[in-house]
């Protein structure tokens, strides 16, 4: 029999833990509101139950939570006033000097307009301690910060290593919960990392002659290090639900001390030698991987247990995760609340309570031919799923019925090759030529978790789109709820019927995609997902004329949607503004699909980007094109001189201004009077400038500049549009679109299409709010 879970310290751990989030996400004062709700409930619990058991141990339980508050409320208020002070210092525009610690590798954005794509980003964390906003000398706290740098100072920070620390001078901008450091200076302090950068580095040399993604899969499964995995690697990955294997995560620390416990046991090594030395190995291995919030949720879970091992006691791995959350939650709550800590310790919990049971109900339906033990192969992925996805879905709104299959068929192969992986990392310190042939084995394994990964992206049910916000997670819980329920009464027909028609449910609408002519749907409009950029096609419902409008970023991802909605040729290409993210994809435009006429903005550097096939023609407002079903009309801009007068009155913006700002702006028209207007990458100045020459209301109406904070809501409001769609790459560095746009799009419609989130977005004609998805988001 499987062992039961000790709990009694679950409760006021999993109380802090909430208080942990309250403080972070919601500040400080309502942090203390909930703390001071809940003392009251206890309070009338205790008086009305006369001082009962039940009283007693919600007493002793509010004891031990009172106890964790008073390192709990100091912390959240210290991090409260370090997003405050940096989100003031962004509204003022002022510089600030601060120290930064650099927790990560240097990346290029992948996506974004081009004066982005040339930069480099890495994610850092502000270090306590004196700083510098405008002219006054300040103090900040610790908050975790993305820099991003372009021109000169982008060579400074390609060339910064994980734990460095520098002195940072520029400005800052706020996007939510996302604070961007935009350096001018950077002064590198003097820092002895070696111990952590020379295993990286022989690592990266002993891959070099592995496929690109194949490398990066077995070093992230090793150190964290993840350097050229590409994004469509990437994606499947996240998608098949396996994205823990790209990064180091609390499952390395439980392989790290299996690698040192077991050879020891088999060579006669007392127990507390074992202990000792796993303990110093572990402790090592987490300050060459870095502070990964998983890492640390495992290592201190791991602590407790090694202890009570050490002085010969047997201790219950529930209570040392409750100790985990509860110690965390109390001195570190943003730790505690970051994701991929709660997604480590909601895992492990509901592998340590709800595998067991689950594993027994199994093994009772197989009527004896399966065991509880080889049940638990089906339990333990099904359960670390089912607790993970509501927060997956509060970060990404989808769900992929493959996820369990998927981590079932790659278990095997993961554990060996992240061992074979660690071995390799310690002899690539000794030689990199010694290292290859073990890396050359592992990446045997990482191979087969790609192609695993992959094969199940391409499946049916692998995107299935969900709620977004709390109403999806809230909707996840309850079907996870539904579905115990239903595993419970499993012996009635009327529930198997049910799950089997839920399970359809699920699976038809993705399946009808890839049937023979499922691609051949109706529409008048599709935003193509192409990533972090625009791709729009405009057409009447016959297909008589394709209109497209800008290209992306990519020409394969623009090749791969015009594939995918049987677009095959182009009648107008308009190029709105020179940006890479919009005019990057045209390299796609050739054969059948050279467009027989474009345009682009006024500017002089609008021929970046275009199709040499065809001449460019420069539009202002006024200009038109007409065909069967469809008519367009050029709202914006006046003329080259107006854009760049508008962008130098933009407050905050950056030395792309002048290209967004003379986005050429498209209305058009079908024959049933439907319309559609498109805001390429607008800056708030201009919008207003275009909301000034009133333009007519629109049924369907593309966002400005992927969905950005800045945006001018009263356009909007008077555009007044039935159906909003957000072009914008998934998890891109600019956190795009941010809760702004997306409440001023909510705020006229509750129809938003997005491209990050659900694929290329189809528009009908008729009934254009029943928008329809196909493809996978990008």
């Amino acid at each position: 029999m499987l062992a039961r879970s000790d709990l009694r310290l679950a409760p006021a751990a999993a109380a802090l833990w909430a208080l942990a989030g309250v403080g972070v996400h919601g500040g400080g004062p309502m942090l203390l509101a909930v703390l001071a709700a809940a003392v009251s409930i206890v309070l009338l619990v205790g008086i009305l139950t006369g001082g009962g058991g039940m009283a007693r141990t919600l007493g002793a339980h509010l004891g031990l939570v009172l106890i964790g508050s008073v390192l709990l409320v100091p912390a959240a208020l210290r991090h409260e006033t370090a997003v405050t002070t940096l989100q003031d210092a962004a509204a003022q525009g002022l510089v600030l000097e601060v120290d930064v610690e650099i927790l990560g590798d240097p990346e290029v954005p992948d996506s974004g307009p081009a004066w982005a794509r040339g930069g480099s980003q890495v994610l850092g964390r502000t270090v306590p301690g004196p700083a510098r906003i405008g002219r006054t000398a300040a103090s900040v706290g610790e908050l975790r910060v993305l820099i991003r740098a372009e021109g000169p100072v982008a060579e400074e920070v390609a060339g910064l290593r994980i734990g460095d620390r520098v002195r940072l001078r520029g400005t800052v901008r706020a996007a939510g919960d996302l604070v961007v450091l935009l350096p001018s200076r950077l002064t590198a302090a003097e820092t002895d990392q070696d111990w952590r950068i020379v295993p990286r580095d022989r690592a990266r040399e002993a891959t070099a002659h592995l496929p690109v993604d194949e490398a990066a899969l077995i070093r992230g499964m090793t150190t964290g290090d993840t350097q050229g995995l590409s994004p469509r690697a990437e994606d499947a990955m996240r998608r098949a639900g396996i994205s823990h294997l790209v990064a180091v995560s609390g499952a390395n620390i439980a392989l790290v001390l299996a690698a040192v416990l077991v050879p020891l046991l088999l060579l006669g090594i007392g127990r507390r030698v074992r202990i000792v030395l796993a303990a110093a190995v572990c402790g090592g291995y987490v300050l060459l991987v870095g502070p990964e919030p998983s890492v640390l949720r495992a290592a201190t879970m791991a602590a407790p247990l090694l202890l009570a091992r050490f002085v010969g006691v047997r201790a219950s791995p529930v209570a040392a995760l409750a100790l985990t959350v509860a110690l965390w939650a109390s001195l570190d709550p943003v730790t505690a609340s970051s994701a991929g800590f709660v997604l480590s310790a909601l895992a492990t919990a509901a592998i340590l309570i709800l595998a067991p049971p689950l594993a027994r109900a199994l093994a009772s339906m197989s009527r004896g031919r399966v065991g509880e033990r080889a049940a638990l192969v089906l339990a333990v992925p099904l359960v670390a799923q089912a607790a993970c996805t509501p927060v997956l879905v509060l970060l990404t709104p989808e769900v992929s019925v493959w996820a369990v299959a998927v981590n079932m068929a790659v278990a095997p192969i993961v554990a060996p090759s992240t061992v074979l992986g660690m071995v390799a990392l310690l002899l690539a310190v000794i030689s990199p030529a010694l290292a290859a042939p073990v890396y050359d084995i592992a990446a045997g394994g990482a191979h087969l978790v790609l192609l695993t990964a992959l094969t199940a992206d391409a499946l049916p049910g692998a995107r299935i789109p969900v709620p977004e916000g709390a109403a999806g997670a809230l909707g996840a819980v309850v079907l996870m709820t539904l579905g115990a329920a239903a595993l419970a009464a499993r012996r009635r027909r009327l529930v198997r019927f049910a799950l089997v028609a839920v399970l359809v449910a699920a699976l038809a609408p993705p399946l009808a995609t890839r049937l023979p002519g499922g691609r051949d749907q109706v529409w008048i409009v599709a935003a193509c997902a192409v990533g972090q950029g625009d791709a729009v096609l405009l057409r009447p419902a016959d297909a008589a004329t394709t209109i497209l409008i800008d290209t992306g970023p990519d020409p394969r991802a623009l090749a791969a949607c015009l594939d995918l909605l049987g677009v095959r040729r182009i009648d107008l290409l308009v190029l709105t503004h020179p940006h890479a993210d919009h005019v990057g994809g045209t390299a796609a435009l050739t054969g059948t699909r050279t467009p027989a006429r474009q345009w682009t903005c006024p500017l002089e550097e609008a021929s970046i980007g275009i199709t040499d096939a065809v001449a460019a023609e420069p539009v202002t407002i006024g200009a038109a094109w007409s065909g069967p079903g469809l008519d367009v009309e050029v709202l914006w801009p006046p003329d080259a001189a107006t854009a760049r007068s508008a962008a130098a009155r933009e407050d905050g913006g950056g030395e792309g201004d002048a290209a967004n700002d003379c986005s050429v702006v498209i209305a058009a028209t079908w024959a049933d009077g439907t319309r559609y207007l498109g805001l390429g990458d607008l800056e708030p100045v201009a919008q207003r400038m275009f909301a000034a020459l009133a333009p007519a209301r629109a049924d369907i109406v593309k966002i400005a500049h992927h969905g950005s904070a800045r945006q001018h809501a009263p356009l909007y409001e008077q555009l007044s549009p039935q159906v909003v769609l957000v072009t914008a790459g998934q998890e891109n560095s600019f956190g795009h679109p941010t809760r702004r746009a997306l409440e001023i799009a909510r705020g006229q419609t509750p129809h938003v299409g997005r491209t990050d989130v659900h694929g290329t977005v189809l528009v009908p004609p008729g009934d254009i709010t029943a928008l329809r998805a196909v493809g996978a988001a990008r």
